[in-house]
């Protein structure tokens, strides 16, 4: 059973200020969703890889104060597969900012994307051995910090990447067709982020499925879109909601006009692009999925917030057990 439907965080907007967060969360609730996913780099509450206690107490008042529920977001730039303590100390952070606001899951982007240095032409692409490690250290960083997280009640999830047409380029000047894509950024497998929570062995640990990039990678796996989504399904502990239509970014320069020619991770309104929503939703409740329900949005669609918050309580009725 689906606990319910969150939004995310608009935290360009919100860029540090609590009373444009309130805002944000009283549009939300009055939109119809029940919870709100928090992204920490909107507020002031981790400086330096630290938890400043004096702003955290004051978005934790602010949050509870408000009836709604809570996810969170950690940075993007989260990177456990590199050696470098700060980002663990930050990973502590952010799970102890879930923890202290009442929120029950934290989304970690999955740091298996290894193409930074070689798109630049500043360095090699990695070996087999390179990549594996990599692999590695992000598994056993999270195993460490699973222990944590079940200390605190909360569920880590792991989100799955998508493709860029930078990272095609990069492996066509070292020689590599696009379709070697999938070995150099692991993160956009469903498959290889399922096993790896499996290693972790932990009930506080499991992938957060973001439907539009898995849908943008889809071309790039050995199964299609919805029979990785069936596979992967009993591992699945949140979900990110939103549509587009397939198509990697090419020449369009800003989001409006990716809307126009419907490139990349444009997070458009479910039903907007041509994601199989409706199948993707009754694969997860079949596995039995629980959780959240989080609709993504860009912020030029928060005028249409109640009309989305309609439309995901009609599919899920649709889908649900009776």
């Amino acid at each position: 059973m689906i606990k319910g439907i969150g939004i995310n965080c608009n935290d360009e907007a919100i860029d540090g200020r609590l009373d444009r967060l309130e805002r944000e969360i009283e549009q939300a609730h009055s939109a119809g969703f029940d919870a709100y996913e928090l992204s920490l780099p909107a507020c002031n509450v981790i400086k330096g890889g630290r938890t400043d206690d004096a702003e955290l107490s004051r978005l934790a008042g602010l949050l509870q104060s408000k009836p709604l529920h809570y996810t969170v977001h950690a940075p993007c730039s989260l990177r456990l597969a590199d050696r470098n303590e700060i980002h663990e100390q930050v990973f502590l952070s952010c799970l102890d900012v879930t923890h202290r606001i009442g929120a029950d899951v934290m989304v970690y982007h999955s740091a298996q994307l290894a193409l930074r240095p070689a798109d630049q032409d500043a360095g090699p692409l990695p070996e087999a051995d390179e990549l594996a490690e990599s692999w590695r250290v992000e598994t056993e960083a999270l195993r460490r910090l699973a222990e944590r997280a079940e200390r605190l009640g909360v569920t880590i999830t792991v989100e799955n990447r998508d493709p860029h047409l930078w990272e095609i380029a990069a492996l066509r000047r070292h020689g590599k067709a696009a379709d070697q894509l999938v070995a150099y950024h692991q993160g956009m497998r469903l498959d290889l982020i399922a096993e790896q929570v499996q290693a972790i062995g932990s009930a506080n640990v499991g992938i957060c499925l973001d439907v539009g990039h898995a849908f943008l990678a889809a071309p790039y796996w050995s199964t299609g879109f919805l029979t990785q989504i069936r596979q992967v399904a009993g591992f699945v502990r949140h979900v990110h909601w939103h549509d587009n239509f397939g198509r990697l970014d090419d020449r369009c320069e800003s989001l409006a006009e990716r809307l126009i020619f419907g490139e990349a991770d444009n997070h458009l309104p479910p039903g907007w692009g041509a994601i199989p929503l409706a199948q993707t939703l009754a694969a997860l409740v079949q596995a039995g999925y629980s959780g959240w329900l989080t609709i993504e949005l860009r912020p030029r669609y928060f005028d249409l917030l109640a009309e989305m918050a309609r439309q995901a309580w009609r599919m899920i009725g649709q889908t649900q057990p009776t």
